[in-house]
């Protein structure tokens, strides 16, 4: 990573920084190696090889491949091995390209260090430090490695990763720290002593590593494979048990049992689920937005309510100062000297103010230096420093809210109301307010506390700033509203520049939608309940002045009521409810702690990229949908053949070979392909799906069922018109092999518009699943093309009969679309 170089702005707040040179650090590194942790490495290519043999369904092929050689069936068992062979081979390509697609998306957020080097404050990849290094410290940093405090100004720390307290402690001058721990107020810095696996965290680090966590939607299909399985079980027991008192001989009766459970396996399942996640996160990747995990590409989707602050979001973030109330000179001194640069507002007023004051003033003042602080939270809302000042005495200056300091201002009440309506006036005109306050103290003060601060202060004025709305947010609000989305602000900042903001996005917002911090902090479960649906009427819309605690508890409720929940995010406090969200969502720029609580991080900082987000996240469930759709209905159509000929104690119409090439080389292109449909036409005009919705829903059980029952008749029934007509079993087998082959190539067409009419999706718009098709179409013909082939799939040239496999394929599609007519007209 390129060091980036801080403001120098920061130099105001020391004269010698000290810290490392470039050619020392270069020789430590060379010395003691990267700052990082021991982790666990990524699974080897032989590992990930290895673990697609772990499905259930894996099992039942290998079984069955074993007992078929030991029956001397050695075609059989060779088809069956290069069928497990195939999919393990699929499964290994899928996963190791996700896997890698993984590391190389945590690559795009490093985490980072203020450091000094050759005497400047950089921002430099943490895994760059090395002993000796000065590190600036703030609130919602990470600390990057061991070392001892050589300043501290209110510094508290939690070290509950080290220690299981979740308490902070405060930490002085000369306390030791260490990596891992999390900043939760104040600012220090930091020497350096130990980095890397010689810190008290890297002894620990494998330990205590997390253990990579399986995803809903996996933990859904491993429970259908489980469930599959079973059945596959029973079914085998019973034919097998059927044969035996029905005096078959033992090689037929195991070999309709193999073909009975190969025909219930859809082995590019799990393979298919891997390929639509990797995919799904790249293409949110390429509309701005970086997921951290898969769990997060699964339930964008579903997300039904979106909380954020409207900083940065729903406006650009670069803000500007409009109105100067007071004597301007005053305030632009008192942002210079007095100024901690840690926000946007405190940023732009520090550079409004150096345009202001002339740079001898600003070198005569700089002898005014800050003894304390007391730097700003969110808890308490202003920012206090103690400096020297003329006359051998010290000078307080207050920034902050400025409805905070105008109440213990030593104003009269009739000059407090002005202010008060000036406050309003801007507010309602969308304006952030910066209040600026002083007080002259003793020089015997030497530390601040609250008490000394927020007492008969002096009132200096008010910066009021402007920051525009973001061009594309209001498009975003209204996708989002029509996707049945619920949008939710909540805000430190003052009502009434939150909702003017919103009112410019279009968001109608009354009184009755606002609620304060102050009044949240004081109602029940109930009350905020109550206030947050009534019935199903939303009726809360923003929450302003709120505090980092307050957002957990809204989170929570939401929850509570089936909500699944996006929530922004940038502090250290925000960390709580962050983790609380089904998706927490931080911009690039936020802190540290932030960032690991998230599932999505924002790389423009845009409301109009979660959107997005979602879009996809809905694709992806979509898209696996339509894959379970596709070999599902195969399989049982395959299930039914069998268990057609079982029952009626005739030949198998489909043996082991033949199924094994429909499922793996037939289906399995066009599955694959699948993985790369693009986003579903109209799926940002519907409401989301209920968190209670399983993956395999009714609607997908009736179509499968339709499906592969059309598909049974069909086919069977052309099976036994050849076979009356012609009673050459052959042709009628080879038929039937080829029809069922080559349906599924064409109701796919209806599979991928799931319950909408084909003809609602451009057929053009995946030109992988065009190939796919016609590929898997000549894939199917080449066995009969070929004696040897012809010979091992136990079939004959079709001739002119391939007139059948075509209509019979196409009568099935259209009954899939009638079906889907009518049961869209019933739910309507």
């Amino acid at each position: 990573m390129i060091p980036r170089v801080i403001n120098s702005v920061t130099s105001i707040f020391s004269d010698e920084f000290g810290g490392l040179t470039m050619a020392d650090a270069s020789r430590l590194l060379a010395r003691f190696g990267p700052n990082r942790l021991p982790e666990v490495p990524p699974p080897t290519d032989l590992k990930i090889f290895l673990s697609q043999f772990k499905s259930p369904l894996v099992y039942i092929l290998l079984i069955s491949c074993f007992i078929t050689l030991g029956l001397g069936e050695y075609g059989n068992a060779f088809i069956i091995a290069i069928a497990v062979f195939l999919n393990t081979v699929l499964g290994f390509v899928q996963e190791r390209k996700a896997g890698k697609a993984l590391e190389a998306l945590k690559k795009l957020v490093l985490p980072t260090a203020s450091v000094v080097r050759n005497g400047k404050l950089i921002t430099l990849s943490v895994d760059q430090l090395v002993p000796g290094d000065l590190v600036f410290l703030k609130q919602g940093d990470k600390i990057p490695a061991d070392g001892k405090l050589v300043d501290a100004n209110r510094f508290f720390v939690t070290e509950a990763i080290l220690t299981g307290e979740s308490d902070a402690i405060q930490k002085h001058i000369n306390s030791e720290v260490y990596m891992g721990t999390i900043v939760t107020g104040g600012k220090a810095k930091l020497h350096v002593t130990v980095t890397g696996a010689s810190t008290e965290m890297g002894k620990i680090a494998l330990s205590i590593a997390n253990a990579e966590s399986e995803t809903p939607l996996g933990k859904q299909l491993v429970y259908f494979s489980k469930q599959l399985s079973v059945v596959v079980l029973i079914l085998t027991v019973l034919v097998f048990t059927f044969g035996l008192f029905g005096g078959l001989p033992l090689l037929t009766i195991f070999t309709t049992s193999v073909a009975l459970a190969v025909s219930a396996i859809p082995e590019g399942l799990l393979v298919g689920l891997t390929a639509v996640l990797a995919i799904g996160m790249q293409r949110i990747l390429g509309r701005k937005g970086l997921v951290r995990n898969l769990t997060s590409a699964e339930t964008l989707g579903g997300v039904t309510t979106i909380c954020i602050d409207k900083t940065g979001t729903l406006t650009q973030g670069k803000m500007q100062v409009a109105n100067v109330f007071g004597e301007e000179q005053s305030i632009a001194l008192q942002s210079i000297l007095a100024n901690d640069l840690d926000t946007s507002v405190v940023i732009a007023s520090w550079e409004w103010a150096n345009e202001k004051v002339h740079k001898t003033e600003i070198e005569k003042v700089k002898k005014f230096g800050s003894i304390d602080s007391i730097p700003f939270s969110s808890e308490h809302k202003y920012f206090a420093s103690l400096n020297r000042w003329f006359n051998d005495s010290h000078m307080v200056f207050i920034t902050g809210a400025p409805e905070l300091l105008l109440k213990h201002t030593v104003l009269t009440a009739a000059e407090k109301e002005r202010i008060h309506h000036e406050i309003l006036l801007l507010t309602s005109e969308g304006k952030r307010i910066l209040g600026f306050a002083k007080k002259l103290v003793p020089n015997t003060l030497a530390k601040l506390s609250k008490d000394t601060v927020l007492n008969d202060v002096e009132w200096v004025g008010m910066l009021s700033f402007t920051d525009p709305v973001r061009t594309d947010v209001k498009e975003a609000l209204e996708n989002a509203k029509i996707a049945g989305i619920r949008i939710m602000v909540i805000t430190g900042d003052h009502a009434n520049t939150a909702a003017t903001v919103m009112k410019q996005l279009g968001i109608k917002v009354a009184n009755e939608d606002i609620v304060l911090g102050s009044e949240l902090g004081k109602m029940s479960e109930k009350e905020l309940e109550r206030r947050l649906f009534d019935g199903e009427r939303h009726i809360v819309k923003l929450f302003a002045r709120t505090r980092p605690e307050q957002k957990l508890k809204i989170i929570e409720t939401l929850k509570i009521h089936g909500e699944i929940v996006a929530m922004m995010g940038d502090g250290v406090n925000d960390a709580p409810a962050l983790a609380k969200a089904d998706i927490g969502i931080v911009v690039s720029d936020a802190s540290d702690v932030a960032k690991e609580s998230a599932d999505l991080v924002l790389m423009d900082s845009s409301f109009s990229t979660i959107i997005s987000a979602v879009e996809e996240g809905r694709n992806i469930f979509d898209n696996i949908r339509k894959i379970i759709l596709y070999l599902m209905a195969d399989a049982f159509e395959e299930i039914l053949v069998i268990l057609t000929a079982i029952f009626l104690k005739i030949p198998l119409p489909l043996n082991v070979v033949q199924i094994l090439w429909i499922n793996l080389v037939s289906d399995g292109l066009p599955h694959l392909a699948l993985t790369m449909e693009p986003k579903t036409a109209g799926s940002m005009q519907k409401e989301p799906r209920l968190p209670s919705e399983p993956l395999v829903s009714k609607w997908m059980i009736r179509i499968i069922l339709v499906i592969s029952t059309f598909g049974w008749l069909f086919s069977m029934g052309m099976y036994f018109f050849i076979l009356y007509k012609t009673s050459d079993l052959l042709l009628a087998r080879s038929i039937l092999f080829a029809t069922v082959g080559l349906d599924s190539l064409v109701y796919l067409f209806s599979v991928r518009t799931l319950r909408e009419p084909f003809w609602k999706s451009n057929p053009f718009n995946n030109l992988w699943l065009l190939g796919a098709v016609a590929a898997a179409a000549c894939l199917q013909i080449v066995p009969f093309t070929n004696p040897f082939l012809m010979n091992v799939f136990n079939i004959k040239p079709l001739g002119d009969y391939w007139l059948f496999p075509i209509i019979i394929s196409f009568m099935i599609f259209i009954a899939v679309e009638i079906f889907k007519l009518i049961d869209r007209k019933r739910l309507n």
